[in-house]
């Protein structure tokens, strides 16, 4: 069941309503944050692209792990933590860690929005995100797991043949049939809307 949302509707009502895979609550939470969050990896960034990717990661590693908010701070100290938390990582990775800088990016108004403004194009291509990701949350477990250990966790072929105890051509092939449905179900939410595929998401994925 949904909750009614009003403009005034607290995060901490939306994180409560998405526990309850309220998924209006979680594109309304996902709308208030997406810009700000954006902002914040560009300053990590200073690239706008891979501040798109990072913001996208960032948000959808706190959604899938929106049951841990435990309410002892603000909902947006949590998320900017996860921000920051992930945007250092990323840097690490690929030897762009400047500690002292980024250090100084984060800190500050949440509310900051020197950094470059988010374009109608990257909005856009946002909302695009958006369905796509409630569609694969959307998806059976096995498949939902098999494209976040693949696409947002990195992991090799080979190391999802350990952990499905499949063979390399096997995993390809599951790979390859998850990307095709969910492909599928991202051209009926554009012609149908997304609502009216995630009430009927059983006969697509059945």
């Amino acid at each position: 069941m949904s909750i009614t949302i009003i403009s005034t509707t607290s995060d901490e009502e939306l994180v409560n309503a998405i526990r309850q895979d309220d998924r209006k609550a979680l594109g309304e939470l996902y709308n208030r944050y997406y810009k700000k969050v954006f902002n914040k990896c560009f300053s990590f960034t200073k690239k706008q692209e891979e501040a798109f990717d990072l913001a996208q990661e960032a948000l959808m590693k706190a959604f899938d792990n929106i049951h841990s908010f435990k309410g002892e701070s603000s909902f947006s100290t949590w998320l900017y933590t996860i921000t920051h938390r992930h945007c250092l990582a990323a840097l690490k990775k690929n030897g762009r860690f400047q500690f002292h800088r980024l250090e100084d990016n984060f800190i500050g108004d949440e509310d900051s929005t020197d950094a470059s403004p988010v374009s109608e194009e990257t909005s856009e291509r946002a909302e695009q995100e958006l369905i796509m990701y409630s569609l694969i949350k959307a998806l059976p477990e096995k498949e939902r797991n098999l494209l976040n250990l693949k696409y947002l966790e990195g992991e090799s072929i080979e190391n999802l043949q350990s952990q499905m105890n499949l063979s390399a051509s096997a995993v390809k092939m599951r790979l390859k049939r998850t990307r095709e449905k969910l492909n599928s179900l991202y051209a009926l939410a554009l012609t149908y809307g997304l609502e009216q595929v995630l009430e009927q998401i059983e006969l697509f994925t059945a």
